[in-house]
């Protein structure tokens, strides 16, 4: 799905059955990791000028969520795909590395991307992760921290294996994000590089 399609797939959660148990609820899990998973595409759209588009794994236990992207460079539509395991930093736990090195302490492919989301309240310092992650062996391809500055502000930092800030404006992203299709399906190999119109499809809320 779009971005725009899994960010106000969480608001719609939010608005239905409160904000609380859509934040904690285990049932809400997979759209809490399509929201996360959608800010960073809104994140890495706004860096690379590329589209970008979640997918939600509801067979394999990791990754939690893909992130897929058509190269049409070549000629030829090739999806390039980052797989993507998703980390709550919340109120309960007092520092995010305690978060970064459980995560790290587990065997993952060397191709996945750990993202953190940011969301206790407390004081984050990116410099200090980044200096502290120098000191672990992570199996991470790349490590990201997502944080929500104020209601229309979000930073989204890479601190492994180097620092890489992105700020951006929600909303003007997501409006950028809504004009996007709303779906990617995969059909059959081709050669082509247009986009066929497939109808529409329905995602009702859980």
């Amino acid at each position: 799905m779009s971005p725009w399609i899994a960010i106000t797939r969480m608001k719609t959660t939010n608005e239905t059955y409160g904000t609380e148990m859509a934040r904690t609820h285990r049932r809400f899990k997979k759209e809490r990791e399509a929201w996360t998973t959608g800010m960073f595409a809104l994140a890495l759209s706004k860096l690379t000028e590329k589209e970008f588009w979640v997918e939600i794994e509801t067979v394999d236990s990791t990754p939690d969520t893909k992130l897929r992207h058509i190269d049409q460079s070549a000629g030829y539509n090739a999806i390039e795909t980052h797989n993507i395991e998703i980390v709550d930093w919340d109120e309960h736990v007092s520092s995010i590395m305690e978060v970064i090195k459980k995560k790290c302490a587990r065997s993952y492919p060397s191709d996945y991307f750990l993202l953190v989301h940011a969301r206790s309240g407390k004081r984050l310092d990116f410099d200090h992760v980044i200096e502290e992650l120098k000191k672990i062996v992570s199996p991470f391809f790349e490590v990201w921290i997502l944080a929500r500055i104020s209601e229309d502000e979000m930073k989204v930092v890479r601190v492994a294996p180097a620092a890489l800030p992105i700020d951006f404006k929600i909303q003007s992203e997501l409006e950028k994000a809504r004009k996007q299709r709303s779906f990617l399906r995969r059909g059959t190999r081709g050669t082509e590089i247009e986009f066929r119109d497939l109808g529409p499809a329905y995602l009702p809320l859980p």
